[in-house]
């Protein structure tokens, strides 16, 4: 029987069981980490140099990157390394044959006249419109829920998009939006689904203080590292990810700063691309004791802000 999946729950999709349809198994496992031999490069199957963080929903592979330029993130950064000559649209629909997956619509989307012609094929979503945060209640409640809606107004908008990759070009969908070192947006819905519209990239976030670099995995880490650590005079120069596999981007930057401070996750990918950063830069400082016992600095935010309305604190 084929799965029912809605497109926005890619990331729910087990990587390990997307790996066993296409005939790769693990070699070994420790704890909740599967290692494979890399099936993205010819190695001599000697190491296995293939992460994969299933329950998280991430993989990396420290062997570097085939031609794709990508060695690591989720489901679909895996399958386009994997299938590196084909474009997004076509890698999407590999993933669904490989799976026998059916799409379905998950959230309720918005109806309007589009004229499909306009719509390029370069990139799966497309820019309908922006708007200022607090416009729409669900994503207001959404920013309320992760604690950062009172200090998100100067960096993020509510965009709306159109997803190129569907038959109805009608369907406009709502997220929150921030902007890459392309000038496009990176952005998140509330049932869980990141992407861009447009090239994806890092983000950056200027700061007066030239020598010292503050680094995130993901934009809602650095709004709540923020909150926390405001007002701060001067600032450091944060750089967000938006993804690990542009970690090499964020290592070309920071090369002559004097002082490298990390919040990346307390998970499998997030420590392995801590090490990465710690064995190139001895002088950069791992902060995710900070955020010791949560997997990242806005989840230990949300949890603060639970116990204080609760009255306790852990």
């Amino acid at each position: 029987m084929p799965q029912n999946i809605p497109f926005s729950n890619y990331q729910d999709i087990s990587i390990a069981e997307f790996l066993a349809k296409l005939g790769y198994h693990p070699v070994k496992k420790a704890g909740k980490e599967l290692f494979y031999h890399s099936m993205l490069r010819d190695t001599p199957r000697i190491t296995p140099s293939l992460s994969v963080w299933d329950q998280g929903g991430k993989w990396i592979d420290r062997g570097g990157p085939n031609e794709s330029g990508i060695y690591g993130g989720g489901i679909i950064q895996l399958a386009k390394a994997y299938w590196k000559n084909l474009p997004l649209v076509e890698v999407l629909k590999n993933i669904d044959h490989t799976l026998n997956i059916i799409h379905f619509d998950e959230v309720k989307p918005i109806y309007l006249q589009v004229n499909p012609v306009n719509l390029t094929q370069s990139y799966a979503f497309k820019l309908f419109k922006t708007e200022p945060l607090g416009t729409n209640r669900r994503l207001t409640a959404y920013l309320k829920s992760r604690g950062i809606f009172d200090i998100s107004s100067r960096h993020l908008n509510e965009i709306y998009y159109i997803n190129q990759n569907k038959n109805s070009g009608s369907k406009i969908y709502p997220a929150i939006g921030w902007k890459n070192e392309h000038n496009n947006w990176e952005f998140s819905t509330p049932w869980g689904f990141k992407s861009s519209i447009g090239q994806k990239g890092i983000s950056i976030i200027p700061g007066n203080l030239k020598s010292h670099v503050v680094l995130f995995e993901g934009y809602m880490d650095y709004l709540s590292w923020l909150k926390l650590n405001s007002p701060q005079q001067p600032m450091p120069t944060a750089y967000v990810l938006n993804s690990i596999i542009h970690l090499k981007k964020i290592l070309e930057r920071i090369d002559s700063m004097d002082r490298i401070e990390l919040f990346l996750d307390n998970d499998i990918p997030g420590k392995q691309t801590t090490r990465i950063i710690l064995d190139k830069y001895p002088h950069a400082q791992d902060r995710s004791f900070l955020y010791q016992g949560y997997k990242d600095y806005n989840e230990m935010l949300m949890d603060q802000l639970h116990n204080t309305k609760i009255g306790y604190k852990r």
